[in-house]
């Protein structure tokens, strides 16, 4: 945010009056992430609607958002003086990695129900209930922050730090539950190698593939073991994109990293293509067993795939 009297929204840019960017945001990167996220967000609605699991519009929802901000972002282009451009790509933009994050509380729940409770210090609901209210909460502290920070940049001696303070705190706590949650995601995946009962185990699976009739664990296997996979990516990607966002602002508004335009492209917006459209091609539906093919091999598996059934059906009762 610039502390000058900015000029008319859609007025030719100023070499000595940078906008509130730092930078003139940049035409192609904003036509490339709006193709992207349109497709996303068109791919993921169309799954929800076949599979009719609704709770993947999380997805949607912040494809969605993402879509917006980097229409925003486009606007801004041409009008890099628009605070209602600025308004709407900072909000957004802040807001939508939250669905992705809930997202991802969801598949661990899944996770949760296949492998048993053991593997987990918290149950499905209580990750979605915690982590769910801690990400309200750090986007209200970011809300609140950018919401002062912009009344203070619409004054001529108005102090941007203390709204900056809100908004790096609402970040930084949002990162510590991302980074919480990392270690609870990798608790669980350590807890079914180790325990050997469940679906990713490699001996199980070497032990099912020895009867060629016996063909389904190990593709069940290969599934869980892909969603495991996207699962981890996408994680990572919040995590990098929230370190980013939170040394970015510590820099303050006119830092490095804010005024570089570069970094927002590789550091937010790539990573949040790519934590939203690896549920695309790693489809949570697809990929997570279903009741049907359960009973249909629990005779050829035993109590592998009954675990599993039992689990979809106490996935189905929340």
């Amino acid at each position: 945010m610039s502390d000058m009297k900015q000029p008319p929204s859609c007025s030719a840019f100023d070499p000595t009056n940078p906008p509130s960017y730092g930078y003139i945001p940049s035409l192609a990167a904003g036509v490339v992430f709006i193709i992207l996220f349109a497709i996303v967000t068109t791919a993921h609605l169309a799954q929800t609607i076949l599979s009719r699991r609704w709770w993947q519009l999380v997805f949607v929802t912040g494809a969605l958002g993402e879509l917006l901000g980097w229409i925003a972002r486009t606007w801004a282009s041409q009008c890099p003086y628009s605070p209602t451009a600025f308004k709407i790509q900072i909000s957004t933009l802040i807001f939508s990695p939250a669905f992705f994050a809930a997202g991802i509380y969801i598949i661990l729940g899944y996770f949760i129900h296949i492998f048993g409770r053991h593997t987990s210090p918290l149950s499905a609901k209580q990750y979605l209930w915690v982590f769910c209210t801690i990400d309200f909460f750090s986007l209200l502290l970011q809300a609140i922050g950018g919401g002062i920070a912009s009344a203070a940049a619409d004054e001529s001696d108005g102090d941007l730090q203390i709204g900056t303070n809100i908004m790096i705190a609402g970040i930084v706590f949002q990162l510590a539950a991302n980074l919480i949650f990392a270690g609870f995601f990798a608790r669980v995946v350590a807890k079914t190698y180790k325990t050997g009962k469940g679906i990713l185990n490699v001996d199980e699976l070497a032990i099912s593939r020895r009867d060629a009739t016996t063909t389904r664990p190990a593709t069940t296997t290969r599934r869980l073991r892909i969603l495991f996979a996207a699962t981890t990516v996408s994680t990572l990607a919040l995590i990098v994109r929230g370190i980013y966002r939170s040394i970015e602002l510590l820099q303050g508004w006119r830092g490095y990293l804010i005024t570089t335009e570069g970094f927002f492209i590789g550091l937010d917006g790539a990573l949040m293509v790519i934590a939203v459209a690896v549920f695309v091609v790693a489809n949570p539906h697809w990929l997570l067993p279903h009741k049907r093919e359960s009973s249909e091999t629990s005779l050829e598996s035993g109590d592998q795939n009954a675990m599993v059934e039992k689990a979809l059906d106490g996935c189905g009762s929340e």
